[in-house]
């Protein structure tokens, strides 16, 4: 008898954090149009209004370590409510499989930039990283070009140096993050969520 079972096997695609109706961990959910937060726990969403004052209070006090968020933030609005939104907002925007709040810890800043120049990047609690290395400003610009396709020359042109100081520039990173090519260093940038 000849067996002609075929099995698949499917990947397995990680679980939106929060979505689960047994999930008690937060997600936060930022809107790029208002600018609003919306969070998501137990498979149900809120406004951010409705967070618990166990939750807003970590978000407040991480909020107020950080003074050129500070410094920012409230150039933008007079209330604080609104002020820790934004902060929320800018530093977990992104909807992931990894939770902001698990087990009543508020984890490090997500890979979210509302722009390519996102105000977020000037402050002092907000990482870009991809495994342990943290991007400087000038890494993610040197990605973004590099992911707009530009050559070299033009990279080098638009940062205001020479070649050589590009390539030393690319060098350094591709070495930090353990790749050899363009290729690869966008292949973990749209995995890690630094260029959409």
């Amino acid at each position: 008898m000849i067996n002609n079972v075929k099995i698949t096997n499917f990947k397995a695609y990680p679980q939106i954090a929060g979505l689960m109706p047994n999930d008690s961990n937060l997600e936060f959910i930022g809107v790029r149009k208002t600018k609003q937060v919306l969070w998501m726990q137990n498979g149900n969403n809120h406004y951010f209004s409705d967070l618990p004052l166990y939750y807003y209070t970590l978000l407040k006090n991480a909020y107020l370590k950080d003074h050129t968020a500070i410094a920012f933030l409230s150039e933008v609005s007079d209330k604080l409510r609104t002020q820790v939104e934004l902060y929320t907002y800018y530093m977990y925007g992104s909807l992931d499989a990894t939770p902001d709040i698990k087990n009543g810890k508020l984890a490090p800043s997500e890979n979210f930039r509302d722009s390519r120049n996102c105000p977020s990047l000037l402050w002092d609690s907000k990482n870009i990283n991809i495994k342990n290395h943290v991007f400087t400003p000038r890494q993610l610009v040197i990605v973004d070009f590099i992911a707009d396709n530009l050559p070299d020359k033009a990279i080098a042109a638009a940062l205001g140096v020479t070649t050589k100081t590009l390539d030393f520039h690319k060098s350094r990173l591709f070495r930090a993050l353990g790749v050899t090519t363009k290729t690869e260093l966008l292949y973990l940038s749209i995995q890690y969520k630094i260029i959409a």
